[in-house]
C-alpha cells in the first residue's frame, strides 16, 4: 500500500494546475444542488456528488464554504441533488452564476424537504443532512436520501472542460 505523509506546513506535492488537468479526465453528471431556509431558495451547479451507502441510502455533495448554498445547507439541514437531463445545459450555466433569484423563470416545485425540485431533471434526491466533514476550502455534506424522483431521460455530463452526451456523440447542443 502506498502512503504519503506531509506536515500541514509543507507545500502540496501536486500544484493546482496539474491537479485540475488530471480531474478533466473524470466524467461526471451535472447537478444543481438546491437548498432553502426561511423561504430563501438557492441552487448551484455541481459535479462533486456521489453515492455513499444504500442502507441507509446516503449521498454526498461537496460544497465550497464561500457559497450561499453552503450556509443554507448547514443551517437548514436539508438539500436536494437535481441530476440534469442533457437538454438542461442552459440551467447548468444559469446556476453556475451568482444571481439574486436563480429560480426566476425556472420551472420547479418545492419538495418534501422544502428544497426546490427542478422540473424535467433525470433524477432528484431529497436529503436530510446527516454529517459534514471539512476538506480544504470545501465541506463534504452527507445526506440521507428521504425522497427520490426519476424520469426516463439521458443525463447531462461534464468531461474535459465541456458538456457531453451519454452516447458519446460529442459536445451537447446549447
Amino acid at each position: 500500500m502506498m502512503q504519503a505523509s506531509r506536515s500541514d506546513d509543507a507545500p502540496p506535492a501536486v500544484d493546482a494546475a496539474t491537479f485540475k488537468a488530471a480531474m478533466r479526465a473524470l466524467a461526471a453528471s451535472v447537478t444543481i444542488i438546491t437548498s432553502c431556509r426561511d423561504g430563501q431558495l438557492n441552487g448551484m451547479t455541481a459535479t462533486a456528488v456521489c453515492s455513499v451507502s444504500t442502507a441507509p441510502p446516503q449521498i454526498l455533495a461537496v460544497i465550497n464554504r464561500d457559497t450561499t448554498s453552503h450556509g443554507l445547507i448547514a443551517e437548514s439541514g436539508a438539500f436536494a441533488v437535481n441530476i440534469l437531463a442533457e437538454h438542461q445545459q442552459h440551467l447548468a450555466g444559469r446556476f453556475a452564476q451568482r444571481l439574486d433569484d436563480p429560480f426566476d423563470g425556472v420551472a420547479h416545485e418545492r419538495g418534501g424537504t422544502g428544497c426546490p425540485v427542478v422540473a424535467d431533471a433525470v433524477a432528484v434526491l431529497e436529503c436530510r443532512l446527516r454529517d459534514r466533514h471539512h476538506a480544504g476550502t470545501h465541506t463534504i455534506f452527507v445526506g440521507e436520501v428521504v425522497a427520490v424522483h426519476t424520469r426516463a431521460a439521458s443525463p447531462l455530463l461534464y468531461f474535459d472542460g465541456g458538456y457531453r452526451r451519454l452516447a458519446g456523440s460529442g459536445p451537447a447542443a446549447s
